[in-house]
């Protein structure tokens, strides 16, 4: 079998990436997940409290997010992304922007919560650390910091080759995969404190944008649930990490 290089991905790519990946909303994997996402780590949300949606996209989470009463800020590195989330929500009365990297750096925002759904797969080492300083800065010592990430992914099953260069890309970009254990460790030694990390299938579920299903995909989601009570060993795909700002656990 022919060995190919894994493709580099440069801050100029990602961009240009994500900003065509903006005009297709229904592709993103919150799309469909949104309302079950905020279902699981809602009772890790204060009541009423300011929520930034750290790697926003087209806004699939603010949506439920002000439903339910947050006051809530985007963040994206696309500006057709921003674009999309400032079209959608800027006339409800609890958005409070979409921002770009410099924005929010100098925005003078602390929140009460921060998600950051379906982003850490996607950084290398140097951008996972600005993300890290980043979210220090847009906190208190209570803030609440929500990280959903693939469950110990295989990142060569959705690997695809270019046709220009020959070299391999993860589908979604993805550039490193995570275990409770490991995302643990990288906070921990960057001086967060992880309250509680739990595994899940965000799939499971007949709720989908705010709507229950019909019959037929509620069975679906039925199915889901069942698979797991007989077969509790059975890896569930998807994370989800609480964690605060401040010195590690010991």
């Amino acid at each position: 079998v022919k060995a190919y290089e894994l493709l580099v991905w440069t801050d100029d790519m990602v961009k240009k990436y994500w900003d065509y990946e903006a005009q297709f909303p229904k592709n993103f994997f919150t799309y469909s997940r949104s309302y079950e996402i905020i279902r699981q780590i809602k009772s890790h949300l204060p009541r009423n409290c300011t929520v930034l949606d750290y790697g926003c996209g087209p806004g699939n989470l603010i949506g439920p997010l002000l439903e339910a009463g947050f006051r809530v800020a985007g963040l994206d590195t696309s500006s057709s992304a921003r674009r999309q989330v400032a079209d959608r929500f800027g006339n409800d009365k609890n958005f409070l922007g979409s921002f770009n990297q410099s924005e929010i750096n100098t925005s003078g925002f602390q929140f009460d919560a921060i998600i950051v759904a379906e982003v850490i797969e996607h950084l290398y080492d140097e951008q996972l650390d600005s993300l890290l300083k980043t979210l220090k800065t847009l906190s208190t010592p209570e803030t609440r910091i929500i990280f959903t990430t693939p469950n110990e992914e295989k990142l060569e099953d959705s690997y695809i080759m270019c046709p220009v260069s020959g070299q391999l890309f993860h589908r979604w970009q993805h550039v490193r995969n995570w275990s409770q254990a490991s995302v643990k460790s990288y906070l921990d030694s960057r001086n967060f404190t992880v309250i509680t990390s739990l595994t899940t299938d965000f799939d499971a579920s007949f709720i989908t944008r705010g709507k229950k299903h019909p019959l037929r995909l509620w069975w679906h989601s039925l199915h889901f649930r069942l698979k797991y009570l007989a077969r509790p060993d059975k890896k569930r795909p998807h994370m989800v990490v609480i964690a605060q700002p401040g010195a590690a656990n010991t």
